[in-house]
């Protein structure tokens, strides 16, 4: 199935997005014995962000929306509409936001392949941290002049990083993801993948909001680098791992999706250049300390842990507390808290700055 664009504009741009887009579609099936479920869960994963940013210089809301439509109803297997229109409320604070922002996940599991909608309804209401979004809501509040709604924007992040775990789990072979069991353990991989995909969908539907705005593009190229990431990780699996690489991984992994939710939080909110800079160092600080602090706990944690404990050393993962100890691991948690701390320092005194370092240290010092 392919889309074609009209008048052959910008046929080059959707000669490449159909090609990666069947990819994708192709390793998602999981049916080719070349590959492992896990090396074709995360290759087509990688095929579709090269799809999405093929979609960029496409720009057309017809096509995209075509192609959300396409993906939908093939990872369903049943017709799909779009979403009702949603609301572009600014909450003023995030427990507001999140109010709101459940909602609308709640939305977005609605499907009549009743049980892909119970899987999603278990594994995205069941909670979690919700960090990228309350960034993304964060940052969005330091700008004077709002121009786009911030709504959409946290759904889409958290619609990105929801589809991110259930892939992973299918990678992992985890069982409980936030103290429920996973979809793969209740419905099998390849279901695992296709609910994730269909929340892919979903969030496609709602890159037209923020088109020509630099956040389309800039969300489409971190999905790019976690996908190398998560593949860069699989090859490395019970090999020696220097800190180094370590770093070069959850940078990827991690840190640079965290670094664009604090970043397109403040475009939406029409903040300075100076502002969004900032916004950016202490999003890529606070995710680097957020990965460290999350491997630590794999070591360390309780069941308030909400996931299979020592799950990395299992599957042959080197993390930095097993290249250089808990407690030096513990200390670089906390210097990239205080870096994240320092990269405020443009912000004014307020309850803003107040929040974003409360926030730091909550995630330094977290057991979940």
């Amino acid at each position: 199935m392919r889309v074609s664009a009209p008048d052959n504009i910008h046929q080059m741009e959707l000669e490449s997005a159909n090609e990666n887009f069947e990819l994708f579609r192709r390793f998602h099936k999981l049916d080719d014995g070349t590959y492992s479920v896990a090396e074709a869960t995360l290759k087509g994963d990688y095929y579709f962000s090269r799809f999405s940013l093929d979609l960029i210089p496409v720009d057309s809301i017809e096509i995209t929306d075509r192609f959300a439509k396409i993906l939908r109803e093939d990872a369903s297997g049943a017709e799909s509409e779009e979403l009702p229109q949603m609301s572009f409320d600014k909450p003023s604070n995030f427990v507001k936001g999140k109010a709101l922002l459940e909602k609308q996940l709640k939305k977005i599991c609605e499907t009549s392949n009743t049980g892909m909608r119970e899987d999603l309804e278990r594994v995205i209401l069941a909670g979690g941290k919700r960090l990228r979004p309350a960034l993304a809501q964060a940052a969005y509040a330091l700008g004077d002049a709002p121009k786009l709604p911030i709504l959409p924007l946290m759904v889409m992040i958290e619609l990105m990083h929801t589809a991110s775990l259930i892939h992973d789990d299918v990678v992992d072979k985890g069982m409980v993801r936030r103290n429920v069991p996973t979809i793969n353990a209740t419905s099998g991989d390849l279901n695992a993948v296709r609910a994730a995909d269909f929340i892919l969908g979903r969030a496609m539907e709602l890159l037209k909001i923020y088109k020509g705005s630099g956040i389309n593009e800039r969300l489409a190229k971190v999905s790019e680098q976690m996908c190398i990431g998560e593949l860069e990780q699989l090859e490395k699996l019970n090999t020696e791992f220097s800190e180094e690489a370590y770093f070069r991984m959850i940078e990827k992994k991690t840190a640079l999706f965290i670094e664009a939710a604090a970043f397109t939080g403040a475009v939406a909110g029409g903040c300075s250049p100076e502002v969004i800079k900032a916004m950016e160092g202490y999003g890529y600080n606070i995710g680097v300390a957020f990965q460290i602090k999350d491997d630590i706990l794999d070591f360390t944690g309780t069941e308030k842990f909400g996931k299979s404990i020592g799950q990395d050393e299992r599957k042959g993962l080197a993390t930095l507390p097993k290249i250089i100890g808990l407690e030096e691991a513990q200390k670089q948690v906390e210097a990239y808290s205080e870096k994240a701390i320092s990269a405020l320092e443009i912000i004014k005194n307020g309850a803003s700055k107040k929040a974003f370092i409360e926030m730091a240290k909550q995630l330094e010092n977290r057991e979940i």
